[in-house]
């Protein structure tokens, strides 16, 4: 009849059935940033070694494989299951040498210990102490995934991708932060030029720190052999339109007006670094696409570079997955749902318990489908003649393009557009 769990329970079932719980050991480890706290503890719960801390080096590390191979041999273990949580960046090193030296590691989502600590009504009580019982207690119950082993390319795919999303992030800030100095320095310029960091002849004007003064000093004949000079081609009706708007501006004192340039100025030299950071880092994954399984998502129509490395460098290993319906609640776009009493009240938002990175990978591979193939067209028209909303449309185009991308993937078989 199966396991409540799935395939990870049977496994874990497995290595424990007709097993002495007393041989059976639980080591949670809680990660801090220079420091870690770990206990030992058998499956019936008693403690073996207390919390103890041990250093993330080399010295600690052998303290902490000295506690461990002591308890182990106090009670002559068949098993050790170790569990980290994931605590940002701070576990990987550690998971890291635990994997160096073959140990199997189990991780945590921190939402999901703080929840267990929360059901012993421990809500408002956090201490390394109280956080390594209750990860104890979910490694006793089989709880937490094991860590996966990528390919060095696919886990420098993964590392490439996050790195490139960061700077995208950062420089959507500081493109906000551009367009607020824009309006002290030259006001009423994005009514002449739309998104004046993008266009050509915005850009020109910001990278040359061209205020109000400067303009109209210049008129509208200079201004479109200013231009001209440094290859923007300019229509007279712009010019002057420009040059009017520049007449009219409400321009700050000389003082604050050449402050706000200053940093202006700062601003689109940082902006043109972040500018090529992202580019450098698409070059990185182009390299390294063709060496890991998501380089067949390149045929798929709408999709480059960045969308199959995005979707391959989230999923990680394609293996560890059964179907694509396990890859989609990864990523926490299936819908909430509440049943109580045999009555069920289901909703449009989604869980959002998953990977951030997926989700967004699995909405992209979404939309270019549904601009690149008719029939991801149509069934996103045919959602939206019934009156469905843009989210849940999106997230239906989704989860059909994550059902073929991870088919394609799994069995590397091309983009066949006769079937679809």
């Amino acid at each position: 009849m199966g396991f409540i769990g799935g395939g990870v329970r049977e496994q874990f079932v497995a290595r424990i059935k007709d097993a002495d719980p007393g041989r059976l050991l639980a080591v949670p480890i809680d990660v801090g940033r220079h420091s870690a706290a770990a206990m030992v503890c058998d499956f019936w719960g008693e403690v073996i070694a207390a919390p103890f801390d041990f250093d993330l080096d080399e010295n600690g590390f052998k303290h902490f494989s000295v506690t461990m191979a002591r308890a182990e041999a106090e009670r002559d273990a068949t098993w050790t299951r170790i569990g980290l949580e994931s605590a940002g960046h701070y576990h990987r090193p550690l998971q890291a040498r635990l994997e160096a030296a073959g140990i199997e590691v189990t991780l945590f989502n921190p939402a999901q210990v703080k929840e267990n600590r929360n059901q012993d009504l421990l809500r408002s009580l956090k201490s390394d102490a109280i956080d390594l019982a209750a990860m104890a207690e979910l490694l006793i119950r089989g709880k937490g995934r094991l860590a996966t082993t990528r390919s060095d390319a696919v886990a420098i795919q993964g590392v490439l991708c996050l790195h490139r999303a960061r700077k995208i992030r950062a420089r959507t800030a500081l493109k906000l932060q551009i367009h607020a100095q824009l309006d002290l320095v030259f006001p009423g310029l994005s009514r002449c030029v739309w998104n004046p960091i993008e266009a050509k002849v915005g850009r020109i004007m910001l990278d040359e720190g061209l205020t109000p003064e400067r303009v109209r000093r210049l008129g509208n004949e200079r201004f479109l052999r200013f231009c001209s000079n440094r290859g923007v081609r300019v229509t007279r009706i712009k010019a002057a339109e420009i040059v009017a708007c520049a007449q009219g501006a409400f321009a700050l004192d000389a003082t604050m007006s050449q402050v706000h340039l200053r940093l202006l100025m700062a601003d689109m030299d940082l902006l043109d670094k972040l500018d090529q950071e992202v580019k450098d880092t698409e070059e990185q994954l182009a390299e390294i696409l063709p060496e890991t399984p998501a380089d067949i998502l390149m045929t798929l129509p709408r999709v480059s570079v960045v969308r199959a490395s995005n979707y391959g460098g989230a999923l990680g290993d394609v293996d560890r997955f059964k179907s694509a319906a396990q890859v989609y609640r990864l990523s926490g776009l299936v819908p909430r749902r509440y049943e109580s009493a045999g009555k069920i009240w289901t909703t449009t938002k989604i869980s959002r318990e998953g990977r951030v990175e997926l989700r967004e990978a699995i909405l992209e591979l979404g939309k270019a489908l549904r601009q690149g193939h008719p029939n991801f067209a149509r069934y996103a028209a045919s959602l939206k003649a019934r009156g469905k909303a843009g989210g849940v449309i999106q997230c239906a185009v989704g989860s059909r393009a994550n059902r073929l991308a991870f088919a394609m993937m799994r069995n590397q078989t091309p983009f066949d557009p006769s079937r679809w």
